[in-house]
């Protein structure tokens, strides 16, 4: 197991996040599960990390729904005390872990090859602005680095991004020591090999994330470690964490809040893209089983260098909790000059910017 935790990524949070990692247990004690905009009469308590799973008789519909409103986030959904520790403390050996545990989760898939993901939860993420429309809020969110093996060499890192992600060669990414670097952007937490602005061509052309050396985010110092048999859909505790939770994993619903109708006063939709979208799937559904290291295969180009890239693109559709699905809302109208409620601020790190 040592292996994995040698080479899992160190995670640079933007110097000015508000939205900080998420601690997945303590986010289910803040949401409960709908079904069709209605919570499940039945489960309408919080849930566990041990009977998530449960939900799965109602249906891949179900929604993880916030007690609060996220127009207001509480300390929870902002994550305020999952910060990770900053040099300073007390004891070094302290420094980066946050007390939101990371998942790691390895998948051996033969001749010689090991993948090892690599995730982190957010309980809220905050999309970003184009023309003063801010788009792609949602509760939840899982995004993951991904590090191949083979032979028990690292080979090749892949960084999730909005449209699938993309991969590099192991010895072409910045690296602290031996492990790897990588670069969470602000609000979104996509992730991303370099610090700087990142454009993403889905849906406008104009969107962009921004990533910078922020806080150091060590998840190896707070983590469930787990081994994941592709065939048999069992899922592992490791021997460093003996006691971590599974039945969470299973869970086939949403990790936050269906995107609310046109109805509702926090939501519009310009040029079909809405300001709320679903709350996303959690880690089993992001292909762990796949061939390439890229989450979206048959794309997948592995770059050789940070700045001099191959011809392809990696990428592809965009992933299911970016866009409402296909008939969850009747109202299909755009909405054009909408008030659309939003947080205070361009949240660019402006002087004075304040979310609610």
């Amino acid at each position: 197991m040592l292996i994995f935790g040698g080479k899992a990524p160190y995670v640079y949070l933007y110097s000015q996040e508000r939205f900080l990692p998420g601690d997945i247990g303590e986010h289910l004690r803040h949401t409960i599960p709908y079904l069709n905009y209605s919570p499940i009469t039945s489960y309408n308590n919080h849930q566990s990390l041990k009977n998530l799973a449960e939900l799965n008789q109602f249906g891949t519909n179900v929604y993880l729904t916030s007690d609060d409103d996220p127009e207001h986030p509480p300390e929870w959904l902002r994550g305020d005390r999952n910060k990770p520790i900053s040099p300073g403390s007390d004891d070094d050996d302290l420094l980066g872990m946050s007390a939101a545990p990371g998942i790691i989760i390895w998948v051996e898939k033969g001749e010689g090859i090991v993948d090892a993901f690599y995730f982190y939860f957010y309980s809220f993420n905050l999309g970003n602005k184009v023309a003063g429309w801010r788009f792609g809020n949602h509760v939840g969110d899982w995004e993951h680095n991904a590090v191949r093996f083979v032979n028990g060499l690292p080979e090749s890192v892949f960084y999730s991004e909005h449209s699938g992600g993309a991969a590099y060669e192991y010895q072409a990414v910045e690296k602290i020591g031996l492990r790897p670097v990588s670069y969470s952007a602000r609000g979104s937490h996509a992730n991303y090999a370099r610090p700087g602005v990142h454009y993403y061509a889905i849906p406008f052309h104009l969107l962009a994330d921004v990533t910078d050396k922020g806080t150091l985010w060590d998840v190896t110092k707070n983590s469930y470690i787990y081994k994941w048999n592709m065939t048999s859909d069992v899922l592992t505790p490791s021997m460093e964490t003996p006691l971590a939770p599974v039945e969470w994993f299973h869970f086939e619903g949403r990790w936050g809040d269906r995107f609310y109708p046109l109805s509702d006063r926090r939501q519009y939709r310009v040029a079909g893209q809405y300001h709320y979208v679903n709350g996303p799937t959690g880690p089993k559904f992001k292909n762990l089983d796949r061939k390439e290291v890229c989450q979206n295969e048959g794309i997948c180009v592995v770059q050789p260098s940070l700045t001099v890239k191959l011809e392809g693109v990696n990428g592809g559709k965009w992933d299911e909790e970016d866009i409402p699905w296909p008939g969850d809302s009747k109202e299909e109208t755009d909405v054009e000059g909408a008030d659309g409620y939003d947080f205070g601020g361009d949240y660019a790190g402006e002087a004075g910017a304040e979310i609610d």
